[in-house]
């Protein structure tokens, strides 16, 4: 049952005490004393509630906490201290100075109903149009769209743990539902935690045990699959099963070694099944999610957030950024990661127009004898090369009949100057055709143009926003998995969005009468 918060005045009430203003009020603890009641109310988790039942700790006073806790960084426990003890908690939260407000453990179910809710971005989506109805932030306007990585919180394991932790689960899950079920004989002892003890350094021994794992594993799978079992069981099955078969080459005889190479979408944890390998660069390695944010332009403000996985292609968000967006944007602009033609494909779908350079992958636009500096006439099938030399000959795909190549005549490049620079040892320059080399050409024209480049300097905007959320107690996630870790990503947005809220409205009358407005006040 929805539990509300009691507002009525009392003699215990910090400021009668101090006798003055104890926060700053640009401060988030300022806002959140000044604005919060009408900001977050306990009617915005009406629909998490149920009718009848036992009174919850106001949801209200809870989403509040969780602002706080995200912006200062501490825990569930060091949470309640704070609104025991630190006046300026007690200001934000309008607590009374013999008021402790809630039990810690509130927060982890205030977590767990948003979570099955599907309601993790609520605070963050109500202050989002908020925003937008005091005219802060405009459907139509220039978004940017960037994205940092998140470290999981999830121990990341070698194969051998790996498995071995994922069998202990099956078990562990076997056990509670089947208590009585304990016919296996295992060639491995799995109620330690930890690596076998054995020596690591011997490679033949460190195969015998790999041996037995993936042995145990076909086992202890083999008798799942063989009896009744619950849904619990069936996914720690799949995922004893995705582990042990993504690392391992089985030969005829049935010997196990491990795979050279790492397989796609390697699940690197049994403990957060939802992490992965990921770099935001060559070198900048990591594991766990990523953070992927947009920003209004002109105000600064956060339009969305989500969490992916840390192997995932940033333009593979865009259909799901603007999906979900409240403020749609008239552009979006990125960097090259959101400009591959997919992400243009879903941009243009939403009837937003892609602002981003075009992903070059191993090619040089640069380069003064790569192929984009070959110009090709479409309408007469041409290529010219940098030398003023033509051709129509071309190579084709025999069955969809597609240019794949465009070839000059052994005789047009053995007279010329630069060939050696131009197509190495051979005899004559091949130029290949991307599938969708006519819209590549056309796009990089448009972004080769003194407006484009003017448009885009713009985009060093989003650097500074992403960076003041994810340093500032983002940069590792507090949870297992993705679901959790958005929660605890939109509410750091959503207190970044309240102070850039203010901010926004200070010394403007009109936008401050269309938030008190839209607040009802």
């Amino acid at each position: 049952m929805l539990g509300k918060q009691n507002r009525q005045t009392s003699f215990m009430d910090i400021e009668t005490w101090y006798g003055g203003p104890i926060v700053t009020p640009e401060s988030i603890y300022g806002l959140l004393d000044s604005w919060g009641d009408r900001l977050i109310t306990d009617e915005d988790f009406a629909e998490l509630f149920s009718v009848t039942g036992r009174p919850s700790v106001s949801p209200a006073l809870l989403a509040k906490v969780l602002l706080l806790m995200y912006h200062d960084n501490v825990s569930d426990r060091e949470s309640q201290e704070r609104a025991q003890y630190d006046l300026r908690w007690k200001v934000a939260l309008r607590l009374s100075i013999n008021e402790a407000g809630f039990d810690y453990t509130a927060l982890c179910r205030f977590r767990a109903r948003l979570l099955i809710n599907k309601q993790q971005k609520l605070v963050f989506e109500r202050f989002l149009r908020l925003a937008k109805e005091a005219g802060i932030v405009k459907d139509g306007s220039l978004q940017i769209i960037d994205s940092s990585h998140i470290l999981g919180a999830g121990a990341v394991q070698d194969t051998y743990m790996l498995i071995k932790t994922a069998i202990q689960k099956l078990l562990k899950v076997r056990k509670k539902n089947q208590p009585h079920k304990s016919d296996l004989v295992f060639q491995l002892d799995y109620s330690q935690k930890g690596k076998p003890d054995i020596d690591w350094d011997n490679e033949d021994i460190r195969q015998q045990v790999l041996q037995r794992l993936v042995e145990d594993s076909h086992m202890v799978l083999a008798a799942v699959s063989s009896m009744d079992h619950t849904k619990e069981e069936q996914l720690a099955a799949e995922l004893l099963a995705t582990i042990t078969e993504q690392d391992i080459d089985i030969s005829p005889e049935g010997t196990v070694t491990l795979r050279h190479g790492v397989a796609k979408d390697r699940v690197i944890s049994a403990e957060d099944t939802e992490m992965r390998h990921g770099h935001k660069t060559s070198r900048g390695k990591f594991n766990g999610y990523k953070g992927q944010i947009m920003m209004d332009e002109v105000s600064e403000i956060i339009t969305n957030v989500e969490v992916t996985p840390g192997n995932q292609a940033d333009g593979e968000v865009m259909d799901e950024m603007l999906t979900s967006t409240t403020v749609k944007p008239g552009m979006i602009m990125g960097d090259t990661a959101y400009g591959t033609l997919s992400a243009r494909e879903s941009a243009e779908y939403h009837k937003v127009a892609a602002v981003a350079p075009l992903p070059m992958g191993s090619a040089n636009p640069s380069d003064p004898f790569s192929k984009y500096q070959f110009h090709i006439a479409w309408d007469t099938m041409t290529c010219t090369c940098p030398f003023k030399q033509s051709t129509t000959k071309t190579y084709k795909d025999q069955k969809t009949g597609i240019v794949k190549a465009f070839v000059f005549d052994k005789s047009q490049c053995s007279r010329c100057p630069f060939r050696s620079q131009c197509f190495g040892k051979g005899k004559r320059r091949t130029v290949f055709m991307h599938p969708e080399e006519q819209k590549r050409r056309d796009i990089m024209e448009q972004t080769n143009t003194p407006e484009f480049k003017g448009l885009y300097r713009n985009r060093s905007k989003i650097e500074r926003k992403v960076a003041h959320v994810m340093n500032r107690g983002m940069r590792k996630s507090r949870y297992i998995g993705r679901e959790k870790t958005l929660t605890q990503l939109a509410y750091k947005a959503a207190g970044v969005n309240l102070k850039r809220i203010f901010q926004c409205i200070k010394g403007d009358v009109s936008k401050l009468d269309s938030l008190t407005r839209a607040l009802g006040i």
